[in-house]
């Protein structure tokens, strides 16, 4: 029989409290790495999970992605503001802003995306340092430009 690895009680979270994942203010947030949110991702929605065609691409196209992105701080990621960077919202496709509002999330200001490659964004709310994942747009349709 092996021994059993068993995290301090000292490490572990209180039950019933919540965790703080790092500073809220936009300043330090931007010094650290960015963390990930799946709970808001639309799962009904034109560019919901159901995009994710095969759980084969999920695993060989935005997973590794997102990985890399771990080990950038949001500093890093935001030096490039033409690969990843926040969009108003009136610059969304009407379909865009019209699900946002069934969404409940109409109160917007922005969201921001993630350029994965070629066509690839991954869109959603910056809040801090976490990103909670909204969208799967493998076609660029969400905010198409001309300038990508």
């Amino acid at each position: 029989m092996g021994s059993k690895s068993k995290i301090p009680k000292s490490k572990l979270a209180p039950v019933g409290k919540s965790v703080r994942l790092g500073p809220t203010d936009p300043e330090r947030a931007n010094e650290q790495t960015p963390v990930w949110s799946i709970a808001l991702f639309d799962g009904e929605g034109p560019w919901g999970r159901s995009k994710i065609d095969d759980e084969a691409h999920l695993w060989a196209e935005i997973y590794p992605k997102l990985r890399a992105y771990e080990s950038m701080t949001w500093n890093e990621i935001l030096q490039n503001k033409k690969r990843d960077h926040a969009v108003a919202i009136d610059g969304l496709i009407k379909a865009a802003r019209d699900r946002l509002a069934l969404l409940r999330l109409d109160d917007l200001d922005e969201l921001f995306r993630f350029r994965l490659g070629g066509t690839m964004r991954i869109w959603g709310i910056r809040d801090g340092r976490v990103f909670k994942l909204l969208w799967w747009d493998p076609d660029h349709e969400i905010c198409p430009s001309h300038r990508d």
